[in-house]
Order: C-alpha cells, then structure tokens, then sequence
C-alpha cells in the first residue's frame, strides 16, 4: 500500500515539474529577448537568426517600424504566419503588447515553439522608420 501511494506521488511531482519546466520556457525567452538591448543586438549586428514581426495594422506599421519588421497583422497572423519553421525564433510588437501577446498565443498553439512577445514599440530605444519597406 504505502508502495503504491510513493509511486502516484512521485508520478504526480515528475509530472509538474514538466508542466512548470514547459510553462517558464516562454518566460525564459522573453527575459533573454524582451530585452530592448538584446532586440537592438539582434536587428544591427544580426547576431542570430529571428524573425520581427509587427502585428499592427498596416497604417500603424507604415506610420512607424522597428527595423527591420514584417508587417504581419494580429487578425492575419494565423492564417499567414512568418514562417513555416516551427522552432524559429519570433518576436512580436504592437502598440501596447496586447495585440502581440493575443499573436504569441494564436502562434503557440499553432506549434511554434521561440515566439517572445516584446510588447510596446514605444520599448524601441531608437528611431523607427517609416514606409511600408521593413527597412
């Protein structure tokens, strides 16, 4: 008996440690690439591969761009994702970080498994560009 009630505890501990593991995966991301110092490496001295996606409207997007930014809308985003490579890196901004966040998940629980919300473009320490060119 006592046997038998280890092993459901223990099957019980194993298996929130994997929820908890895969749960902060997204949050590890984003404290390593929410960083708007870590986005700047990235978009000037591409120091990996990622993709950066605006999810504004296009009027939003061509009144001002991070960079280097693909306009891709949040209402389009599931139907037209960034990329067919499920494990790409992706980070995501919009005005305030709620659109964005509604893209992460529409993206997640389509299997991509490295989007990072950024959130606000106002976090861009820079200057943005404007036009419907990314760059």
């Amino acid at each position: 008996m006592n046997v038998f009630v280890i092993a459901i505890l223990v099957l019980v501990l194993a298996g929130a440690v994997v929820l908890f593991a895969q749960s902060n995966r997204g949050t590890e991301l984003e404290r390593i690439y929410g960083e708007p110092s870590k986005l700047v490496e990235l978009v000037e001295k591409k120091s990996e591969p990622f993709l950066l996606v605006d999810v504004r409207t296009q009027e939003e997007y061509r009144s001002g761009h991070i960079p280097g930014a693909l306009n891709i809308p949040v209402d389009t985003i599931g139907a037209k994702p960034p990329t067919p490579q499920k494990d790409a890196l992706i980070i995501l901004y919009c005005r305030s970080g709620n659109r964005s966040g509604t893209a992460k998940r529409i993206l997640e629980q389509a299997g991509y498994t490295r989007v990072v919300n950024f959130g606000a473009v106002s976090r861009w320490p820079k200057n943005l560009v404007t036009g419907m060119n990314p760059e």
